[in-house]
């Protein structure tokens, strides 16, 4: 009992002195524009601890309307897509893992995989600012006359993407961060009725 107690007391000890170092209750919404600066597509990202959530809407109002929703749960292997259309619900499940999810949204979170193949030292390059918020930029592809720079929040969260140069690429980029709004757990819920691919 004694040593129940003392390994409870050294646990408190050391989560009070490691804090969380990165935001885990949050909103953000990313929009994606080509090398012209038009906007192609925006992308609703929602994360209440260990549950995530992307929501993207193609076409919105028009009768070929399509919802995306990406559910990641970091106590779940896989990974749920589920698009919803005219046609139905149908969905893919793929094992998950930072790569994977950087291909399905466009963003880059590190608590959920190693990325020290991609994000370290040599292609640290500075820092820059996204939204008022203090970012580290790191560079991982340039030739002189393109590169791929990524901006990140809190040693976690990408919150800009830029790849390419004026004429051609794109660049992903949060216009909005929130840690004040509500994230409901209902909000990663994934359905049942749907059909995996």
């Amino acid at each position: 009992m004694k040593k129940t107690i003392l390994v409870l007391i050294l646990l408190g000890m050391f989560v009070n002195v490691f804090p969380q170092s990165y935001d885990v209750k949050y909103t953000a919404e990313y929009v994606l524009k080509d090398a012209g600066g038009n906007e192609k597509s925006r992308m609703k990202y929602y994360r209440n601890g260990d549950k995530l959530k992307f929501q993207k809407v193609d076409n919105r109002g028009k009768a070929d309307e399509s919802t995306t929703d990406i559910y990641i749960f970091k106590d779940d292997p896989n990974v749920y897509t589920i698009v919803t259309n005219s046609a139905g619900k149908f969905g893919s499940k793929y094992a998950r893992d930072v790569i994977s999810i950087f291909m399905q949204t466009g963003v880059f979170i590190f608590d959920l995989g190693n990325v020290s193949t991609v994000f370290n030292n040599n292609t640290r390059v500075g820092s820059g600012t996204v939204l008022g918020k203090e970012c580290v930029k790191y560079t991982v592809a340039s030739n002189g006359e393109v590169s791929s720079d990524y901006y990140i929040y809190q040693d976690n969260l990408m919150l800009k993407r830029s790849v390419g140069n004026a004429v051609i690429g794109n660049t992903i980029e949060a216009i909005t961060y929130d840690i004040t709004s509500e994230v409901p757990e209902s909000m990663f819920v994934v359905p049942t009725d749907v059909k995996y691919y």
